[in-house]
């Protein structure tokens, strides 16, 4: 799991991260002295697990972590300040530790934390998310949910079943070997398809109920094959 350290005591910073290197399946991605510098990582990168200290100046941590509910991040609130524990699960942070923070308190937020990411994105026969960035925020997508693929040269329209569309800076390529093969086919130089959403096909057009999506024509056999009796 990747993890960062907000916290404006220098020494309660290094404390953590010392703390993390115990630990093989964290990866301590930086560490930040107020939540502001924080709001810029998460910009650009997915984290998965936030030490966040409540009381800061500027931005406290309560304030930051209701800015944030639209990111994967999971928190664990680290404090001096007892009165804070409740609001802080009012905000769904994984735990609450109070300083001095010692080990084996440490290590108990930790192992929860971990069967909770366990539960959200490993569990056997769970889809796992996939995260795309658009204009700097990052957005989940579960597979399932995504209705076709659209290549615009550099950039791709990722289609939702909710009609939300979502334009990402890869290539179609690259979008394809993220999602599972058993259910998406490429028809087409530009186009990846849901094959659960199709309802048709006529002639070398393929239809997602009004969607109509070209089929290239020597891509139709495969897609064919996929109605065809066995």
């Amino acid at each position: 799991m990747t993890c960062i350290v907000i916290d404006d005591e220098r020494i309660a910073r290094e404390g953590l991260s010392e703390f993390i290197k115990e630990f093989d399946f964290l990866e301590n991605r930086g560490s930040f002295s107020n939540a502001h510098q924080a709001m810029e990582k998460l910009k650009s990168e997915a984290i998965d697990l936030i030490f966040l200290d409540i009381q800061m100046p500027f931005l406290n941590g309560l304030e930051f972590a209701k800015m944030i509910t639209d990111k994967p991040s999971m928190i664990i609130f680290t404090t001096a300040y007892s009165e804070y524990a409740l609001k802080g699960y009012k905000v769904n942070a994984v735990d609450y530790l109070l300083k001095p923070i010692f080990f084996e308190d440490f290590k108990a937020s930790v192992f929860k934390a971990k069967k909770m990411y366990d539960l959200m994105f490993h569990q056997e026969n769970t889809v796992k998310p996939l995260f795309f960035k658009e204009n700097g925020v990052f957005f989940k997508v579960i597979p399932t949910q995504i209705l076709y693929v659209k290549s615009m040269q550099n950039y791709v329209e990722i289609h939702l079943e909710n009609h939300k569309r979502i334009i990402v800076h890869h290539t179609l390529k690259s979008i394809l070997d993220q999602l599972p093969q058993e259910d998406f086919l490429q028809i087409h130089k530009s186009y990846i398809v849901n094959t659960k959403y199709i309802t048709h096909i006529d002639g070398s057009t393929l239809y997602l109920n009004e969607i109509s999506l070209p089929i290239a024509r020597n891509r139709k056999e495969a897609i064919l094959g996929i109605f065809l009796p066995r």
